[in-house]
């Protein structure tokens, strides 16, 4: 692996770092802003359920991200996480720092907006990265433009809700007022474009394979929920207080679950090995760490009274962890490989039984069967063939 590819891969893991410690922090700050009551103020357990609902979103766009660095859906999910994110904390953190309110404002929208327009193509390029066909690329150009003009246009506009909140570049009078009106109508249209996302991502089930439908699947049921949720928002309908936050977070985290779903069970991006490698290890290391410390103690309470040093103990403890890692580390991958990566699992299975078969089998057509049925476990190419050379054969010119 070349320094840039390492570079590609971790970036989605620090994004994602990010991504989930500014949604983390934004609660606290409510948290600790709780007895200071002023405009745009946000009860601190309201934040954390909203926050709950979106920490699953960095974290599936750096796993696509990471194994498919060269594929842009994984990256949009990484800019949706870090667009909640940075809208969730800036006003709380602002206020804290005691900054100029207006960067809140700026900062606040610009995360709203790319929000949206980062979820629409969530739905949109599901699951290949790709748009539908070539007719839905108008939606892709529309998105683009919808998030740089809103972008814009946020930083030239006060806040109609709170005036005071405007940018040092924001216009004033008449033409300030327009332009209110004219980024609540363009909210409204992005939304719309939302919708059409999660029109074509039903049109592309319809029309998917049987291995893509299965892909799909619970993704569109997942959307197609955030869609009747939408809409029940835009036209005002359905609960209010915490349990508006509640289900709407809810919404949210069945997106991550429903990718998650796909990933695991039916294979898409082919994650199965990064899930067991980092699951394994995982594992490892905190096993590792605990029989560490365990034996440290143990040996420490032994060895303590006769050598007055706790030296031995840690030495002893570094060895017994280094002669437990390899057998550890097979035994756990076994476990974790018939859980997470069934495939690989069941491909060198498939392997060893032939292998042992070999050792017995002296019929050439059983040994030709076998091979065929085991690269076919394996591999699964669409067609198998064997070709043997005919013994009788003469290797070089007769004399």
């Amino acid at each position: 692996m070349t320094g840039r590819d390492g570079v590609r891969r971790a970036a989605p893991w620090v994004i994602c770092a990010v991504s989930l410690a500014l949604t983390a922090l934004a609660p606290v700050l409510w948290w600790l802003l709780r007895d200071q009551p002023a405009s745009g103020q946000v009860d601190w357990v309201e934040a954390t359920i909203n926050a709950i609902g979106f920490v699953g979103i960095p974290v599936v766009g750096a796993l696509i991200a990471a194994r498919l660095p060269e594929n842009l859906y994984g990256w949009v999910w990484c800019a949706a996480g870090l667009a909640f994110a940075i809208s969730n904390v800036v006003r709380p953190l602002v206020r804290v720092l005691g900054g100029p309110i207006w960067v809140a404002w700026v900062l606040e929208s610009w995360g709203f907006v790319g929000l949206i327009g980062f979820l629409a193509f969530v739905f949109f390029l599901f699951p290949d990265g790709h748009v539908p066909t070539e007719r839905w690329r108008w939606l892709a150009r529309a998105l683009v433009a919808g998030m740089l003009v809103l972008a814009l246009a946020v930083v030239l506009t006060p806040n109609p809700d709170n005036p005071a909140e405007a940018s040092p570049w924001a216009m004033e009078g008449t033409l300030g007022r327009q332009l209110s009106q004219a980024i609540v109508v363009g909210v409204y249209v992005m939304f719309g474009l939302v919708m059409a996302s999660m029109v074509a991502l039903v049109l592309r089930f319809r029309r998917a394979g049987p291995v893509e439908r299965r892909q799909l699947t619970w993704f569109v049921y997942a959307t197609v929920l955030n869609g009747v949720l939408l809409v029940l928002d835009v036209l005002g309908i359905g609960p209010s207080g915490r349990i508006d936050t509640v289900v709407y977070s809810l919404g949210f985290v069945l997106l991550p679950a429903a990718v998650a779903i796909a990933m695991l069970r039916y294979r898409l991006y082919d994650i199965d090995r990064i899930v067991s490698r980092t699951v394994s290890y995982g594992l490892l290391t905190a096993g590792l760490i605990g029989l560490y410390l365990l034996v440290v103690a143990l040996l420490r309470t032994l060895l303590e009274p006769l050598t007055g040093s706790s030296a031995l103990a840690v030495a002893g403890s570094t060895l017994a962890v280094a002669a437990a890692f390899n057998p550890a580390r097979t035994r756990l991958q076994a476990v974790v490989d018939r859980r997470f990566d069934r495939a690989r699992y069941d491909a060198v299975r498939a392997v060893d039984h032939f292998a042992a078969r070999l050792r017995d089998q002296v019929d050439l057509d059983q040994i030709t069967t076998g091979l065929c049925e085991t690269v076919d476990a394996t591999v699964a190419p669409g067609r198998v063939a064997v070709w043997l050379r005919d013994p009788t054969r003469s290797r070089g010119p007769e004399q």
